[in-house]
């Protein structure tokens, strides 16, 4: 720790009292307020998600992912996106959203401050921002399709960006504070060009009924969940191209190149999120000198768990892991070896 009358670390010559001892105490301040309204918003995160993955959602899954992804390719940063255009944007047949059907389920346990955070989830949308001013305590965004100013005080989101810069994000209004809740994806000059014309160009050609492009923008926020995705796999290293909502873009494809199998669904459903992206990338590994695999998703998928546990050091047997996967221990023990073998 810095004492107050130590020379400043800025190389200012003054001492710290007089120069920076203030700008950093403020600095903690925001930065505790922050991390606590994402904490509030996390917990209220987590029980739509948890609600979100009921047996009676199954189709609407289904429906979404077709929507949704792009490519074959798993990344756990764009299935964090598809999850939250999932809960809070995709609409089913009758018009509801995830979130809007938890808050009707559960409104009469819902406090004022969940109610309020809902409401914010429920306003809020991603979309093109343009970094306006990055300050000590603050950072201002514009959104590029309705001019709206938002003022971010997640300063640690713009710690490697700079003023001038363009983002893909999406902030949502936690106790007075504006936090941005999902990845933010720092956008090209040249990749900003296309999203901005390609958006301007299907609203005017696809949705004549729709009265403004913010408006356009917030009721087919897959679009720019679709051009951060883009961005997201090319390492931003190449122009995105333009996108056609009349052809339908791949589904979320199978994990498994070699084979029938796809263990995808049955491990997200199931693992804990802090797993998922080892346990799938341990399946890559196996298949690539597996070319004939048998059995079923739920077997393979929980041996996978099972292994992944297990070399973490937790503490778990085969009959816990199998009933959660609905199979025997038999099984389990038999998908486990073979992944052990390889």
């Amino acid at each position: 720790m810095i004492g107050r009358n130590e020379l400043c670390p800025c190389g200012s010559g003054k001492k710290y009292k007089k120069c920076c001892l203030q700008k950093n105490q403020l600095m903690e301040f925001t930065r505790n307020k922050t991390l606590y309204a994402k904490g509030l918003y996390n917990n209220m995160e987590n029980k739509i998600y948890e609600y979100s993955k009921a047996s009676s959602f199954y189709n609407d899954r289904e429906e979404c992912i077709k929507k949704f992804y792009i490519s074959k390719e798993s990344n756990s940063i764009i299935d964090k996106l598809y999850n939250t255009y999932f809960m809070y944007d995709f609409r089913n047949d009758k018009g509801n959203t995830i979130t809007n059907m938890f808050i009707d389920d559960n409104k009469l346990t819902l406090n004022k401050s969940q109610r309020s955070i809902l409401s914010s989830i429920i306003k809020s949308n991603v979309s093109v921002f343009k970094i306006e001013d990055i300050a000590t305590t603050k950072s201002v965004i514009r959104d590029y399709f309705n001019d709206n100013k938002i003022i971010v005080e997640d300063i640690d989101a713009f710690r490697n960006l700079k003023i001038g810069e363009s983002i893909i994000g999406r902030p949502v209004n936690v106790q007075g504070m504006n936090i941005l809740v999902d990845e933010v994806t720092k956008v090209s000059d040249k990749n900003l060009n296309v999203i901005l014309e390609n958006v301007k160009q299907l609203y005017k050609t696809k949705n004549k009924k729709i009265k403004s492009i913010k408006e356009f923008v917030n009721n087919n926020s897959y679009i720019i969940y679709k051009f951060e995705q883009q961005i997201l796999l090319n390492d931003e290293s190449n122009i995105i191209n333009s996108l056609d909502t009349t052809v339908k873009n791949t589904t979320k494809a199978k994990v498994n190149n070699n084979s029938d199998i796809n263990i995808y669904d049955a491990l997200k459903n199931n693992i804990e999120e802090k797993y998922l992206q080892k346990g799938l990338d341990l399946w890559k590994e196996f298949i690539k000198s597996n070319k004939s695999i048998k059995g079923s998703e739920n077997g393979w998928a929980a041996a996978i768990e099972y292994y992944i546990k297990k070399d973490a050091g937790e503490v778990i047997t085969q009959a816990q892991v199998s009933e959660k996967y609905e199979i025997s221990p038999r099984t389990l023990g038999k998908r486990y070896k073979e992944l052990k073998v390889s």
